[in-house]
């Protein structure tokens, strides 16, 4: 079973009523790959996960990068004051483009979230090890997935410095592109 995401699309199921999205080219050398940034204007209701952390709401962002050559990808979400809820990564079995030109990830099920505070959140194992069992994913892409995420903690990615400094470029790459070619 394919799960395959595209940036620029809404992920939030049927939570979000209406948002506007732009995605982007990053050319820098330290950073190539695509991002996205989604404005979410107005949801069916609120979006809250773990204990009560709302991760959609009218006037939330997310901004999402999707880096080249890597098996990852991560979107930061933001509140309606701007201020980072959470950093959320996807391990993947590839990122690409489709033959339209359109950046996307296959899925590999394994999930980590990075909050302010510096403390990591790794989900959906579960999911994961079903996938295994039941040949939705090899053992090697198994494997891959947890080699990714020990790979992104002990090359400090999963670290909220990283994450500032990272989101806090893209952030200005978007905004120069919105200026130059027009607003959300």
């Amino acid at each position: 079973m394919e799960r395959r995401k595209y940036l620029g699309r809404a992920w939030g199921g049927n939570y979000f009523k209406s948002f506007t999205s732009k995605t982007i080219r990053v050319k820098d050398a330290d950073i190539p790959g695509y991002a996205s940034f989604i404005t979410i204007d107005e949801v069916t209701r609120p979006y809250i996960v773990g204990e009560n952390t709302c991760i959609a709401d009218n006037g939330y962002s997310a901004l999402t990068f999707l880096p080249d050559g890597d098996n990852w990808c991560v979107e930061a979400i933001y509140d309606n004051h701007g201020k980072v809820v959470e950093w959320y990564f996807d391990i993947t079995r590839k990122n690409s483009v489709d033959e339209d030109g359109n950046p996307y990830l296959d899925d590999l099920y394994l999930d980590a979230a990075l909050l302010p505070d510096g403390r990591v959140l790794v989900f959906d194992e579960d999911e994961i090890k079903y996938a295994r069992d039941n040949g939705m994913i090899s053992l090697r892409e198994y494997d891959l997935a947890y080699h990714v995420l020990e790979r992104l903690k002990e090359k400090k990615i999963l670290d909220v410095a990283y994450m500032e400094a990272l989101f806090s470029k893209l952030r200005r790459l978007i905004e120069r592109s919105l200026e130059k070619n027009g607003n959300i």
